[in-house]
């Protein structure tokens, strides 16, 4: 009987997120079979075996525990193998942030960050490009860090993050921040200049302008100007609990989606409905301890730039000391 019940949840799983024909389809590619016993397993009239059921997940990329609602064991998707490059890296990007780009899907994605969302990085320049070198370094470069203006830009990449800069823009998204989320941006660029890995002056200066107009840019988004264009339903919320981690939450009419630690290379991602859910509660109860800044939070959002802005003054005080010293 268990078995029969997780066989039916599995195909109402995978018909869900995709279509009956298209299950029929790969079964008799992936088990080697002709449509009428793929469909008797369909039906429950031919039990599923293990092995059967392992390898057509596998071809739809779906975690076994989130089809058969197994609520004791989850399984995380991690999106490399070995080898992997940056491009690997931002192209998982685009096919898990695709779906904010179809609103007829009734969908919400809300993201908690112990720092600002990655994404608002890709649309400047000079911090991508900065993040860029890191994660080159870190994960697949093992060259000496250097970190400098690219007068060539690799096609692929650019597209790819124009895209992931519309996908993330084009939807209404809530999102949970904190007061120091900028804070392990400025410690990096703190360190690079003391390992003198920046090519020249010239780039710390653009890499900080860069910043100014990041920040400007977010006090704009959280105002009233931000609800009256094409973000009518974001809403912005600041708490200083339980930011520790960057955790995503994604749900539509097709599937759930949690991701961990979602701006590294090495994330991981669950479609586990059991897991979603307590992750969904948990957030709501920060939210319910949060102050919201977006939109009519108009008091708390301008002491909360306040602060920001004196960070900023203070890193870029701290930094014009450290290049002093190391560039000159």
């Amino acid at each position: 009987m268990e078995r029969n019940n997780n066989q039916e949840n599995f195909f109402n799983y995978l018909i869900k997120r995709y279509s009956k024909e298209k299950v029929l389809h790969v079964m008799t590619e992936v088990l080697g079979i002709k449509k009428g016993a793929a469909y008797k397993r369909l039906k429950g009239d031919t039990a599923l075996m293990a092995d059967e059921m392992i390898r057509i997940a596998a071809r739809f990329g779906v975690s076994l525990d989130a089809a058969v609602e197994n609520k004791h064991f989850l399984t995380f998707e991690y999106p490399f193998t070995e080898g992997g490059t940056v491009i690997d890296f931002l192209d998982s990007y685009t096919f898990f942030s695709k779906p904010l780009r179809n609103l007829q899907w009734e969908s919400t994605f809300t993201y908690m960050a112990n720092e600002l969302p990655v994404f608002y990085y890709f649309s400047h320049h000079h911090i991508f490009t900065f993040l860029l070198a890191v994660w080159n370094h870190l994960h697949w470069d093992e060259t000496t860090l250097m970190i400098k203006e690219q007068r060539t830009i690799d096609p692929r990449l650019e597209q790819l993050r124009n895209d992931l800069s519309n996908y993330f823009e084009a939807y209404p998204v809530t999102e949970i921040w904190n007061s120091n989320m900028l804070s392990n941006l400025y410690q990096q660029i703190l360190f690079c200049v003391t390992i003198r890995a920046f090519e020249d002056k010239s780039f710390i200066r653009s890499l900080t302008s860069d910043i100014s107009r990041l920040i400007k840019h977010l006090h704009e988004l959280t105002g009233i100007g931000r609800q009256q264009s094409k973000y009518p339903k974001s809403k912005i919320y600041l708490n200083e609990f339980g930011n520790y981690q960057n955790l995503a939450l994604y749900r539509s009419e097709k599937l759930t989606t949690t991701f961990i630690g979602f701006d590294m290379p090495h994330f991981i991602v669950s479609y586990s409905p059991a897991f979603y859910d307590f992750s969904a509660k948990w957030i709501e109860k920060i939210k319910r301890h949060s102050i919201l800044i977006s939109s009519e939070g108009y008091q708390f959002r301008e002491l909360f730039f306040l602060k920001m802005n004196k960070d900023f003054e203070q890193f870029k005080d701290r930094l014009e000391k450290l290049v002093n010293v190391y560039y000159d």
